[in-house]
């Protein structure tokens, strides 16, 4: 049976969590900002959570940080194409059910455009600390990459 280590899961997710608050605190100051500054803080709230759980996880365990890199990347890229789709599928979803998902996508724009896609990015920093809670359970459950002991004693020579 595998141990779940406390230590990994704690430091990814506590990152994680100060990313996405981070993520609403600007998400709260788009209302009252300039043009410029609104997308300076929308671009904070989709990068964040990622950003801050790629640290927490390098913290955690310095050995993984490519896999880390790589796997917090993909949590940025594919985190706003499932947002959209769920903030077109839930403005169209009373007026024209579960297929207007695929096919009321004009609707959608207009009706999430005049919203200021508020729903987009609730959705987004719910679908990255959702992503980043698999990651530190999933690291939790793992052993790490490096060997915390050599591999043979020292008295010992290997046979291989």
């Amino acid at each position: 049976m595998k141990r779940f280590d406390w230590r990994t899961f704690a430091v990814i997710f506590v990152a994680a969590l100060l990313g996405a608050a981070w993520a609403v605190y600007n998400r709260g100051l788009v209302p009252d900002l300039s043009a410029d500054e609104r997308l300076r803080a929308q671009t904070w709230v989709i990068f964040a959570t990622p950003f801050a759980t790629f640290w927490g996880w390098f913290f955690a365990r310095r050995g993984e940080r490519l896999w880390a890199a790589a796997v917090c990347f993909c949590i940025y890229f594919f985190a706003p194409f499932i947002a959209a789709r769920y903030e077109s599928c839930a403005v169209v979803w009373g007026q024209y059910g579960p297929a207007g998902c695929f096919t009321a996508t004009a609707e959608a724009r207009q009706i999430a455009n005049e919203a200021k896609h508020a729903l987009y990015f609730q959705a987004i920093v719910l679908v990255h600390v959702l992503a980043a809670l698999a990651v530190a359970l999933q690291r939790a459950l793992s052993r790490s990459t490096i060997s915390v002991r050599p591999p043979h004693p020292e008295a010992e020579p290997s046979n291989g």
